[in-house]
């Protein structure tokens, strides 16, 4: 692992592009044997995400990263987390909830839960500091870039007018600044995980998103929110000081 944490500091772009392709690609094997056994694909709404989550985290505590990464340690500036934990019921104040079955709803906590892990640990806990070389401004923008990417995959699966596309790249750019300048300015990762969870959670139980969908979030609210966590994100970002960077300055140090 010395050899990979030296890569990651010598082409830290080319290594956190590398992983966010691995990422994913641990789906293949998983929905391979599913399709050729002719099983339900369902359940590999939990299972892959919770295979990626797994694989996140035992890559972060092979490569000594857990301190920088945001897995241990203190949180500071909790009163920062006000505004997302907030923002995250908005569909839920505009659309309410729609009915699910009690083991759909424990079946899908989980599911976003492990998604959470996963997205967090990689999005956050690993690109983000790798990316430091580029300094604070670079290792949030780009990492957010790169997270807002991953998430396009679904146009090979379905149709998006402009604005869609807008809204798609929009929505998780937006996302993962803010998400990107809270964990820079908190230290932590413990509670972007949990507020994560909440906000695909919040979406699928109020109907706008996900499996349940029954009427999908007016384009128009995505992108506001969209705007307001950029700019709320690039606000706490500008505010980041060189001891908030203490714990992730050395991206290819084990901790």
């Amino acid at each position: 692992m010395s050899r990979l944490r030296a890569f990651a500091g010598e082409y830290p772009l080319v290594f956190v592009i590398t992983l966010a392709i691995l990422q994913p690609v641990l789906a293949i094997p998983f929905v391979a044997v599913a399709r050729v056994l002719g099983l339900e694909l369902t359940p590999l709404r939990l299972i892959i995400p919770t295979a990626q989550s797994l694989f996140i985290l035992w890559f972060i505590w092979a490569m000594g990263w857990r301190r920088m990464s945001g897995l241990t340690g203190t949180v500071r500036n909790a009163h920062l987390l006000i505004y997302p934990s907030m923002v995250l019921f908005v569909p839920a104040l505009l659309y309410g909830s729609v009915e699910i079955a009690s083991g759909w709803a424990v079946f899908y906590f989980l599911a976003v839960l492990a998604t959470g892990v996963s997205e967090e640990g990689f999005g956050r806990g690993i690109a983000v500091p790798v990316l430091m070389k580029y300094g604070k401004w670079g290792a949030v923008l780009i990492a957010a870039a790169i997270f807002s990417a991953g998430h396009l995959t679904n146009a090979f699966f379905e149709e998006f007018s402009t604005i869609e596309w807008i809204d798609k790249f929009g929505a998780t750019f937006g996302f993962a600044v803010l998400y990107g300048a809270l964990f820079l300015r908190t230290g932590s990762l413990l509670p972007l995980i949990f507020l994560h969870t909440l906000v695909d959670y919040i979406y699928v139980t109020s109907g706008t998103a996900g499996p349940f969908v029954a009427e999908a979030i007016d384009v128009r609210i995505h992108l506001a929110l969209a705007v307001v966590n950029l700019v709320v994100g690039l606000y706490l970002l500008s505010g980041v000081t060189e001891n908030d960077l203490l714990t992730t300055r050395n991206s290819g140090s084990a901790q």
